[in-house]
């Protein structure tokens, strides 16, 4: 198992995983991603602009997230962050099927805080992401209000915020 940053040749294999995890979320109901996002365009920048990772077993990608050194989005939170210190945010993460429910998700986080060297991870997702939500509480992630994304009709995202000593 390895993480790296994403090349341009990584386009197809990550949004192979981003369709896997888009037609869960279509299958429990959620609007999040179901309007072409995130999409080759948004998967090419991240890439241009070295934010996104990929997470390789036996050389295949299997999972991929974007991180980011602010939102903006964060600033407007109904409820409050545990603190006001600098935060990696992640955005976009996904793992293939054949790797859900192994910790991979805690892997691809734990490298965050890792190659960052940051304290603070924050991070969002939808109030029917029931697995994404139960990965982040198992992770000590804790709620900390809701946000509004600028992604979606339905912009209401519940927000989380992890911070290690």
């Amino acid at each position: 198992m390895k993480i790296r940053q994403a090349t341009l040749d990584d386009i197809e294999d990550i949004l192979s995983v981003i369709k896997e995890a888009q037609q869960r979320m279509r299958l429990a109901g959620m609007t999040q991603w179901q309007n072409n996002y995130p999409n080759h365009e948004i998967i090419k920048s991240d890439i241009l602009n070295e934010a996104i990772f990929v997470l390789l077993v036996d050389h295949k990608i299997i999972g991929t997230m974007s991180v980011f050194s602010y939102d903006s989005v964060y600033d407007a939170i109904k409820g409050s962050w545990l603190n006001d210190n600098p935060y990696k945010v992640i955005h976009r993460i996904a793992l293939s099927n054949d790797f859900l429910g192994k910790g991979m998700t805690e892997t691809m986080i734990n490298f965050v805080f890792k190659h960052f060297n940051s304290k603070d991870i924050r991070i969002d997702t939808h109030p029917l992401n029931q697995p994404m939500i139960k990965s982040l509480e198992r992770q000590g992630f804790k709620y900390c209000g809701i946000v509004h994304v600028t992604t979606d009709t339905d912009t209401t995202r519940y927000a989380y915020h992890k911070h290690i000593e």
